[in-house]
């Protein structure tokens, strides 16, 4: 066969695995209801089908209102992951937890349960903060909320809350939940064609068992994120699907009956298949965010950043990005809602936790539009003063990170503790532990201070390539975080 030719089938297959790659979608209902006095609520953190995806481990982070709940521990009783190491770590309004097994994942359904107990009546909104499949080869994570409900036999109306979906039934064949997962960005991987603007969202729907059924979807997208034209044609209003677990190419299945560009309301019908949405349009576009300051504060050991908006039409939020160098890479490290539509001066504020103290740090804010536009603001730095005294006890990322051979692992101690640092494989099975005696309170957060490790086991030989775990105690205190080797 023709060497050009064989390089172009190869090439070819390459690229269609490329733009069609594998999806992986966590998720958590977006809200949790208690009332006073309650314990053991059980909220599962739901993944999509990783079947043959060789994933053997995940880190999460959950964070929550700590004045309605808190977190006590983390469960994988009657999960996918039942069976594995669990290794979680608790702090005020948040929980973080890192699982592994020697055998993949299959499945898809609950990977864990967080428990909380009430702190008081009320409403709790849920996120999850971070995630990371540590093992899955070609994979892309995608995190949203979720809700899920169970539509009667025949014809019904059911409301996802939360995820700006009511679905009304023509008919149906099962009463099987359905749930409903909204992703708040762009879609990866391949974009629909041909739309003068795309929502900068999308919608994961899923139902439990087999059936048929005919049913219409009406979004809600808010006041103003429609345009006039599109309300008067909807028809210029288009709904994209394609299959639940990939990044490959939409196809256009319905367009609008109607649209209300007082409500944001859009609907659509006829529709006989479960899997991704999103909302195109050929119709009007959005207008961009006039942001009039942005500035950043370090105060009490953590980075407070501000910024204002004068107006604002069509305005999806706004992602927040760090670096660690003003021309290095960035990291998003949280997403704030915006207003949609104001004539009126509205102010934003979010506070980065996750910051050691001497170290410069270089922020940026991202804000989209209905349309997926864009807007980069001015780059702004700062640095956290070193206090005397940390406020809490935290393990933080070791560094270099992947490393090769040898690496330092920092921390912060509130008070004097006996301090050990435990170094586990992916099997879970201890590596090394560095004994450090009694430490004084403070920061040991710089290569003089932090744990050094060698890269090395108990009998001095070198360790193999791959992702270990690292685990902290200081007196009661105890918390965990990955590391990788990489020859």
């Amino acid at each position: 066969m023709n060497p050009k030719l064989i390089f172009s089938l190869l090439f070819l297959m390459l690229w269609t695995q490329l733009c069609s790659a594998e999806l992986v979608f966590l998720s958590i209902p977006k809200q949790l209801s208690v009332s006073q006095g309650q314990e053991g609520i059980e909220v599962p953190i739901h993944i999509s089908d990783v079947t043959g995806l060789n994933i053997i481990s995940a880190e999460i982070k959950v964070s929550y209102d700590s004045s309605v709940v808190e977190a006590t521990e983390v469960t994988l009783t009657d999960t996918i992951a039942e069976g594995a190491l669990l290794y979680p770590d608790v702090k005020q309004a948040s929980i973080s937890f890192a699982l592994t097994r020697a055998n993949a994942f299959e499945g898809g359904g609950t990977l864990a349960f967080v428990i909380f107990d009430a702190v008081t009546q009320g409403n709790s909104t849920l996120e999850i903060t971070y995630a990371k499949l540590n093992e899955g080869q070609g994979l892309t994570i995608e995190i949203g909320t979720n809700d899920s409900q169970t539509p009667a036999i025949g014809s019904s109306a059911v409301t996802f809350t939360g995820m700006g979906l009511k679905m009304d039934f023509n008919s149906n064949s099962v009463d099987e939940p359905i749930r409903v997962t909204i992703i708040e960005n762009q879609p990866v991987g391949t974009l629909p064609g041909g739309m003068n603007n795309l929502l900068n969202k999308y919608w994961v729907i899923e139902r439990s068992g087999s059936g048929t059924f005919n049913v219409s979807f009406t979004f809600t997208l808010g006041s103003g994120m429609l345009g006039t034209g599109d309300e008067s044609n909807p028809g210029n209003l288009k709904l994209f699907c394609r299959d639940s677990n990939t990044t490959g190419s939409w196809t256009q299945i319905a367009t609008a009956t109607s649209a209300n560009v007082a409500t944001g309301e859009v609907r659509f019908e006829e529709i006989e298949n479960f899997s991704q949405f999103t909302i195109g349009s050929t119709g009007d576009s959005s207008l961009p965010v006039t942001l009039s300051s942005f500035t950043t504060t370090a105060f009490d050991g953590n980075v407070i950043l501000k910024w204002r908006t004068e107006t604002e039409i069509g305005n999806v939020g706004f992602g927040i990005y760090r670096g660690e160098e003003e021309d290095g890479d960035y990291t998003k490290i949280g997403f704030i809602y915006g207003a949609g539509n104001s004539a009126m001066p509205i102010d934003y504020k979010i506070t980065d936790k996750d910051v050691q103290p001497e170290q410069p740090y270089f922020y940026y804010l991202e804000d989209i539009d209905i349309a997926g536009n864009k807007g980069k603001s001015k780059i702004i730095k700062v640095v956290v003063p070193l206090q005397l005294i940390p406020k809490e006890f935290r393990l933080l990322q070791n560094f270099p990170n992947p490393f090769n051979p040898d690496t330092w692992l920092p921390y912060e101690l509130a008070s004097d503790a006996p301090v050990v640092i435990s170094i586990y494989n992916i099997k879970g099975q201890l590596v090394r532990e560095l004994n450090l005696g009694e430490q004084k309170a403070g920061y040991y957060v710089t290569k003089d201070k932090a744990a050094y490790w060698d890269g090395k086991n108990y009998c001095g030989e070198k360790i193999a390539s791959g992702v270990y775990f690292y685990r902290l105690r200081a007196g009661k205190f105890s918390a965990i975080r990955r590391m990788v080797v990489l020859k």
